[in-house]
């Protein structure tokens, strides 16, 4: 499998060529175009097993996904039925996509909302970021993707910035896309009460450790409180 990135970074697409029998897994909605030599299946989010248990689990799960994390309740799977068959992917919003290698056998933490697609190798849990992601603005769930092999592909808002942790780091929790490695986190308030609640940061994520953290460089919830007075 061949995958080449396009239009980054404001408009990010991935073309992903594959051989024959090789299978990938996508967002629903995120397909561009693709070849006619693919095969595509739709299932639940989350599907694991079949029979009608298999289906229950599924099917929890992807309303889980989807009312929990704000992920689309289904994926497409998208399988080559010969050589040199191509799929065209982009994430919803402007922005960045980057493809991370899973051969290491990495574990990534990954906003919800950041998840494009993956091989079938990699593992994509749904996972509780703790109580105080209650209280961000941005969702108390995340992704964690495993993987001793594969590739996983990220989507942000903006520009992705992948930047080494050793130690402290504060981020508008706005602008976090994913995290690797033995890295710990917390919400805090950015500064006093007074920069708190006049700095228009409110809470931010306080991360700690020893990874690497992959940050966009626009904040959605930003652009929506913009553009709101605006509407009719």
């Amino acid at each position: 499998m061949e995958i080449e990135l396009d239009s980054r970074p404001s408009y990010g697409m991935a073309v992903v060529t594959m051989s024959k029998g090789e299978k990938l897994i996508a967002e629903s909605g995120a397909m561009v175009a693709m070849s006619t030599g693919v095969l595509v299946d739709t299932t639940f989010n989350g599907a694991g097993k079949s029979g009608f248990v298999g289906f229950l689990k599924a099917a929890l799960a992807g309303l889980a996904r989807k009312f929990l994390a704000g992920e689309s309740m289904f994926v497409n799977h998208f399988k080559a039925r010969e050589d040199g068959q191509q799929v065209m992917l982009a994430p919803s919003l402007v922005g960045d996509v980057v493809e991370v290698d899973m051969a290491e056998g990495k574990a990534i933490t990954v906003q919800a909302s950041s998840y494009l697609a993956s091989t079938p190798d990699v593992d994509v849990e749904l996972v509780w970021g703790g109580f105080s992601m209650l209280f961000n603005g941005e969702g108390a769930f995340f992704l964690k993707c495993r993987g001793k092999a594969g590739k996983l592909l990220i989507n942000a808002y903006g520009a992705i910035e992948k930047m080494e942790l050793d130690g402290k780091y504060v981020v508008d929790s706005g602008h976090v896309v994913a995290f690797e490695g033995d890295v710990k986190h917390r919400a805090k308030r950015v500064g006093g009460w007074k920069s708190t609640l006049l700095s228009g940061e409110g809470l931010v994520l306080e991360f700690e450790g020893k990874g690497t953290l992959w940050l966009q460089t626009r904040n959605l919830g930003s652009f929506i409180s913009w553009i709101t007075p605006l509407l009719p």
